[in-house]
């Protein structure tokens, strides 16, 4: 039955960390202090590149030079925010100031430190910034229906381990027929839960966020998770 590949998941495994960081030796030194089991490193050495993989992929903590070649960490963590992304970020930056630090912080950074910084010093700052993100000892709850996961803490989706962009509206309509997968929801229901009405507001609207959704979930894969229960309504499943 589907509703037994839903599970509430606690994450156990290694904290992913994006390090976006263009100089090789500063580079090269970070991974050597992040060389242990707890983490995951992936790198990114510009600063486009760097907002491209943040926006990509699930990370638990981006490491971010502030100064980048092409685009300055200051930049690159406002515009990250812009685009709704809230993974945790600590900038790494030789700007040392007061004002430096505020502007950082500003402009969106989690934590702002002194490059190059002592490993045990930004050990302590990641672990910090890992159990502010957890809420402590535990991870944010993960809805997993087949490869479709749904962070419900963070308000983030992904399908395959690929992060996919919903508006607030559509993550409010993923996230109600994921709670009911393997179940038929009426469009009644989803206007009465995800518009908070079911009056004087046309079921067409349901069925074009809908046809948003699959372009976005279900394009692409074989497995097709939005299925349409003719003349009822709507359920995710991963049955054909």
């Amino acid at each position: 039955m589907l509703i037994q590949t839903i599970r509430t998941e606690i994450c156990s495994g290694p904290m992913k960390i994006l390090l976006i960081e263009h100089d090789p030796a500063y580079r090269a030194f970070l991974q050597a202090v992040l060389n242990r089991p707890a983490y995951k490193v992936e790198t990114a050495t510009t600063g486009w590149t760097g907002i491209a993989s943040a926006l990509h992929a699930r990370y638990d903590l981006l490491l971010l030079g502030a100064e980048l070649p092409d685009l300055n960490g200051f930049e690159l963590v406002q515009r990250l925010r812009q685009e709704g992304d809230i993974t945790p970020v600590l900038m790494l930056s030789a700007l040392t100031s007061a004002a430096d630090k505020a502007r950082g912080l500003y402009a969106g950074a989690d934590d702002y430190m002194e490059r190059p910084g002592e490993p045990d010093e930004l050990l302590a700052r990641i672990y910090a910034l890992n159990r502010r993100r957890t809420g402590g000892l535990h991870a944010p709850t993960v809805i997993s229906v087949a490869n479709l996961e749904l962070n419900v803490a963070e308000k983030v989706a992904y399908r395959a381990n690929k992060r996919i962009r919903l508006t607030a509206r559509e993550f409010q309509l993923l996230s109600f027929l994921v709670e009911n997968a393997g179940r038929v929801v009426t469009k009644t229901q989803i206007l009465e839960k995800v518009w908070d009405c079911s009056k004087d507001v046309k079921t067409n609207k349901v069925e074009v966020y809908i046809n948003f959704l699959r372009k976005k979930i279900d394009h692409g894969f074989d497995q097709k998770l939005i299925q349409t229960a003719m003349g009822v309504g709507y359920l995710l499943s991963t049955s054909l």
